[in-house]
């Protein structure tokens, strides 16, 4: 089986409320909690409406955690979520509400949890952590690609190796599935550059790069991953990858 490494990574917040009130507060919480936290390193987005919300996803980045109000004009939070798991599956959700009637339909979105206002601090420290526990073991630096389908979020520890195939990159990943990116308008090395900036991945010849953390060995001009799989190592980038692999596997990885 494909190992798991876990690596630290900022924990990425969208708040969405359409109460100035309630979302300048809820604001106020989380930092309290990141001053009481000193290990956690939380990014906060806040949003007045789910409209701008999924604006931002259709354009930027996902989030690790959604916290939104159940009761919003135009939008409402359920609403939000079903929309949000069409950009993004992985990140969690959890809502607040003034009433549990809607803890039935925030199954939904597939939500985490859900807390009622008046918000309890406490309640929602909890809700926090038991969230970032879950985060490192699922590991926190994920790669979000442009499909047809729209946006996925990948794991960094999911993903096994990517290839360049006509002007689309293959992402294979541990569980056997391939996710394919849209056509690329730019080269193969800018599309995977958020991977090869980290120490585990790295390209191994032109076409095609490698989470080292899958590598079980290096012969010649191939590097042979789990299930007896490999892959080519371009004459140019032997000496590197295989110092980069021993450098990886002797540090104990990221």
């Amino acid at each position: 089986m494909y190992r798991r490494r876990k690596e630290a990574a900022v924990i990425k917040i969208a708040l969405c409320d359409d109460e100035s009130a309630q979302l300048a507060q809820t604001e106020a919480f989380l930092r309290e909690y990141q001053r009481q936290h000193p290990g956690a390193d939380l990014a906060v987005s806040a949003f007045s409406s789910g409209i701008l919300l999924l604006e931002h996803l259709r354009t930027r980045e996902t989030f690790d955690l959604y916290l939104l109000d159940v009761i919003m004009p135009g939008l409402n939070g359920i609403e939000l979520g079903v929309g949000i798991r069409e950009f993004d599956q992985g990140g969690h959700i959890i809502y607040l509400t003034t009433s549990a009637d809607f803890a039935v339909d925030s199954y939904q979105a597939k939500a985490s949890d859900y807390l009622l206002k008046p918000l309890d601090k406490e309640r929602l420290f909890q809700a926090l952590e038991s969230v970032t526990e879950r985060l490192a073991q699922e590991g926190q630096a994920f790669m979000t690609i442009k499909t047809r389908e729209g946006l996925q979020r990948l794991p960094h520890w999911s993903i096994v190796y990517g290839e360049l195939v006509g002007r689309c990159v293959h992402y294979h990943l541990s569980d056997g599935a391939v996710v394919t990116g849209i056509s690329l308008r730019g080269s193969f090395q800018d599309a995977v550059k958020p991977l090869l900036e980290r120490p585990r991945f790295i390209l191994c010849a032109a076409s095609f790069f490698v989470n080292l953390s899958f590598v079980e060995r290096i012969e010649g001009s191939r590097l042979w991953l789990a299930g007896e799989r490999s892959l080519p190592i371009s004459r140019a980038l032997r000496t590197e990858v295989t110092n980069r692999w021993l450098d990886y596997h002797l540090g104990g990885g990221e």
